[in-house]
């Protein structure tokens, strides 16, 4: 099958398996529930709160709501670092996204739901497919969703591919000390910082990270994954502390930061809420 890919800011290259749309859950034709998940009609109020939230997002059917789902959302808790997020309705064919997974990850979750889901695979860095063993804890007894969790994963470029259609999402969260610890806006000139953008003006944008790192840099991607603008860095008050100046975009987006960590593998974290253009 052909594959459609775009280049990411890291030199890596994401898979365009997911057109990052709201609307794709609207444009599906209405069905009964028992043809949940793969022939369902995905409320598009759930995909959006799930997106400008940085929450969840599972495709599950009733009959999968039990102890194992429970033990899904609990894992998602438990790895608060998003190395990775892209989600809305995937084009046909085989997809690839490459991310980045660096030394100073203790654990890392893959997490891929997609409504009629064909593929979900993960590959370590020298490209062999994840095994179950010692570290991994897999995740596949769903319909439309697959979660993988390594302990102690490798430092290095992870592939996970994945094919379907329908809504989806493909999630990459991790436990680790280095990552970001918050991020706030504020008008130029104005000590009051929030957790939301100013719209239409141009913001002061502050940016604390946690743990050793080096070579730091932002940017803001939209919700495709595609970087749209460049965040020039400042050091700001104390350590781990940074800020920049942008007029938020019309289109949605979140703030991704990169660079190398304590032993100089590339780090690439990425702010969860997808912050929504307001009309």
């Amino acid at each position: 099958m052909r594959r459609k890919s775009w280049p990411t800011t890291s030199g890596l290259v994401v898979a365009a398996a997911l057109s990052a749309t709201v609307t794709g859950a609207q444009e599906q034709p209405s069905k009964s529930r028992a043809a949940w998940p793969c022939g369902g009609r995905l409320d598009p109020a759930y995909f959006q709160t799930a997106e400008g939230s940085g929450g969840h997002i599972f495709l599950l059917s009733p009959a999968e709501m039990g102890e194992d789902a429970a033990e899904l959302l609990t894992a998602f808790g438990s790895h608060p670092q998003t190395i990775f997020r892209v989600a809305g309705a995937m084009n046909a064919g085989v997809h690839d996204v490459r991310v980045p997974i660096d030394s100073s990850v203790d654990s890392v979750l893959f997490s891929i739901s997609v409504q009629c889901l064909q593929t979900a695979d993960v590959a370590r860095p020298s490209g062999a497919p994840l095994a179950g063993g010692d570290g991994v804890t897999d995740f596949s007894n769903f319909a439309a969703q697959r979660m993988v969790i390594v302990k102690r994963p490798e430092a290095g470029v992870w592939t996970i591919r994945a094919a379907g259609t329908g809504v989806g999402a493909v999630i990459v969260q991790a436990r680790s000390a280095l990552g970001i610890a918050q991020v706030q806006f504020a008008a130029v000139d104005s000590a009051t910082f929030t957790r939301l953008p100013l719209p239409g003006v141009e913001n002061v944008v502050r940016i604390e990270i946690n743990g050793p790192v080096s070579d730091v840099q932002a940017s803001l991607v939209n919700a495709a994954f595609r970087r749209i603008a460049q965040l020039p860095l400042t050091a700001g008050d104390g350590a781990g502390s940074y800020l920049s100046r942008v007029t938020p975009p019309t289109e949605a987006f979140r703030v991704m930061v990169e660079g190398k960590d304590a032993t100089g593998v590339p780090f690439q974290r990425v702010l969860a809420p997808l912050f929504m253009p307001t009309r």
